[in-house]
């Protein structure tokens, strides 16, 4: 069972926060008028939702996330265990949100499909989304509600994009997004494969095979696509900047080493985008 969530619109939440569990504790049997979505930071638990007549239980461990829609019946069928921890978002439903297959259309509507179970594990972003709407809501800023507003939206991108991914990405993912992180902190480094290979302590050939799983190349061309895209950008936004500075700027060997790469990507040269 999918459940349609509307994109690019206004929502409350409600309630954002932790839970701690020292003891096992069985989920709330209830129907909710609102939207709740369950992050297991530690632990284990085991929930039933029920939808078309259909009843789905859903065993949870560290890094997932269940969906609870609104309307719709669920409770534990296992307790949690001892010490289990999660991150919880109440969140009031806007119009368009609704049972996939309820309404026609949907290709043309700004909805996406959200299954009720993801597997997060090593997803940084997701569960910092979760980690930031928490911090929003128990803060004190004028601009609560529209800053949580704007992460949830993030929020239900960052999910759909995480269930389009294959298991074979989903086993990347981590590794490659940690790898990325850190060649984005030094843009004027341009690394090598061997180099970065042993920084994070697999083989030459595991590196390229990571990166062509997430990215469908490997991982000297994402790095060079990447520079030179970047290179680009600061090019038209500084129009009077030398291209020996640019060079120097993004890791490359010199001026002639950017201009001969710059041409075989873009089909042009560098003077041309100022």
């Amino acid at each position: 069972m999918d459940y349609m969530f509307q994109l690019n619109t206004t929502r409350t939440v409600l309630e954002a926060n932790y839970n701690t569990y020292i003891t096992p504790f069985l989920h709330p049997d209830r129907t909710m008028q609102l939207h709740d979505f369950l992050y297991i930071l530690e632990g284990s638990w085991e929930i039933a939702l029920e939808s078309n007549g259909k009843c789905d239980i859903y065993p949870m461990g560290q890094g997932d996330i269940l969906i609870l829609p609104a309307g719709l019946h669920h409770y534990g069928t296992k307790p949690c265990s001892p010490n289990s921890r999660n991150m919880y978002l109440h969140t009031i439903p806007v119009s368009g949100d609704r049972i996939s297959g309820m309404q026609e259309n949907e290709a043309e509507s700004s909805c996406v499909p959200l299954s009720p179970f993801t597997h997060c594990g090593g997803n940084l972003k997701i569960s910092g989304l979760f980690t930031d709407i928490i911090s929003v809501c128990w803060g004190n800023s004028a601009y609560k509600a529209g800053k949580m507003a704007c992460l949830f939206n993030l929020l239900l991108y960052e999910i759909y994009e995480q269930q389009q991914k294959s298991p074979a990405t989903l086993q990347c993912a981590s590794f490659v997004e940690n790898v990325t992180q850190f060649l984005q902190a030094s843009p004027q480094t341009f690394f090598s494969v061997p180099d970065i290979a042993d920084k994070f302590h697999v083989s030459v050939r595991t590196l390229n095979n990571r990166f062509v799983n997430v990215y469908g190349r490997t991982f000297y061309s994402w790095q060079m696509e990447q520079k030179l895209e970047m290179a680009c950008q600061f090019l038209r936004n500084n129009p009077d900047i030398t291209l020996k500075e640019t060079a120097a700027n993004f890791g490359f060997y010199d001026e002639f080493h950017l201009s001969r790469a710059f041409k075989k990507h873009f089909g042009i040269a560098p003077k041309y985008v100022r």
